[in-house]
């Protein structure tokens, strides 16, 4: 089982390292903007800031994009100390929780992925 841990100022060198040995497909599932998906493969992310304690941006490597994680509620803590998730299979998924990365930090359910367009990725990235 794979633990991940993300930090709020940068995830991407933490991911890298964790998956090193993880292979990689080129595409995600979702492509088009609107598209929900129910997982995202952990080798094609390159960042992941939490945006408030609902939401989640996800930057895909090289040109895959962006998605945004939709929490089921508020997940208190999130943007100020990140978080961190178990997954066997080498994806975050819609079945996953994410836990805040605090002493009693809150659990957090995943209510859906939808990937978004660059412009919605800056929009999110300046409410931050």
């Amino acid at each position: 089982m794979k633990t991940m841990k993300f930090t709020a100022p940068s995830t991407a060198m933490a991911i890298l390292t964790a998956l090193a040995f993880t292979p990689s497909s080129t595409l995600a599932s979702g492509e088009n903007v609107g598209d929900t998906q129910r997982c995202i493969h952990l080798s094609l992310i390159d960042d992941s800031p939490a945006i408030d304690d609902r939401t989640i941006l996800v930057e895909m490597r090289g040109s895959g994009g962006y998605k945004r994680i939709d929490l089921a509620g508020s997940c208190s803590g999130l943007i100020y100390n990140g978080f961190t998730f178990s997954t066997p299979i080498g994806k975050l998924c819609t079945n996953n929780t994410l836990s805040v990365l605090q002493p009693g930090g809150a659990v957090c359910a995943i209510d859906k992925i939808v990937t978004i367009d660059k412009a919605e990725a800056k929009t999110l990235r300046a409410r931050r």
